[in-house]
């Protein structure tokens, strides 16, 4: 009779998944300390629950699942600050070449460089949680949609439509308050517009 494969044991899986985990919660969070609280949180309910743990899917999937949790239950004690009036919603329309419209391409490298990580982390900051959350997993850890799928408990189609949805918001609003250009090294910059140039939403 075939048997249920083993997972590893709890040492194990926090030394090979811990670093990613935090990275994630750390993209979703913007502070070290918090992430770490979460990453730590996480694994003691993996060790609570491998036991448990049947290989119904990927048991990295298993674990991004209740990182997810766990920093939803956080953000419902202690929401992140709603963005301010001047990165709401924006109606779409940048133009088809424009540098906003190409950002989940360049997502992870925009949010890891200065001069523009502070913009795409402020939208990012005021999207709503499943959107977050979504557009984290997808366009910044890389996972594909039927993984975001499986980690958010939602259908394919669900999964798709709420990174396409958080794409465009990030998009919209960038476009919004951000003026990108190329400096002499031909990198893609942005600079904050002043408020009075943003567009109103």
């Amino acid at each position: 009779m075939p048997t249920t494969p083993q997972p590893e044991d709890l040492a194990s899986l926090y030394e090979r998944h811990h670093p990613t985990i935090l990275r994630y919660l750390h993209r979703l969070t913007r502070d070290r300390d918090r992430a770490e609280e979460l990453a730590q949180e996480t694994f003691l309910r993996v060790g609570r629950g491998l036991d448990q743990f049947r290989g119904d899917s990927k048991i990295t999937t298993w674990i991004y699942r209740i990182a997810t949790n766990v920093y939803l239950d956080e953000y419902r004690k202690t929401p992140l600050p709603a963005p301010s009036p001047e990165e709401g919603e924006a109606a779409p329309g940048e133009p088809p070449g424009s540098p906003a419209r190409s950002l989940p391409k360049l997502a992870d490298r925009l949010f890891e460089e200065s001069e523009m990580g502070n913009c795409v982390r402020e939208v990012i900051d005021g999207l709503p949680p499943d959107h977050r959350t979504a557009i984290v997993l997808h366009d910044l850890q890389g996972l594909p949609n039927k993984e975001v799928a499986r980690i958010l408990e939602c259908s394919l189609d669900a999964a798709k439509i709420r990174v396409h949805r958080a794409r465009q918001r990030l998009r919209a609003r960038l476009a919004e308050g951000c003026d990108f250009y190329h400096d002499e090294e031909n990198v893609l910059r942005c600079d904050r517009k002043p408020p009075g140039k943003q567009r109103p939403s």
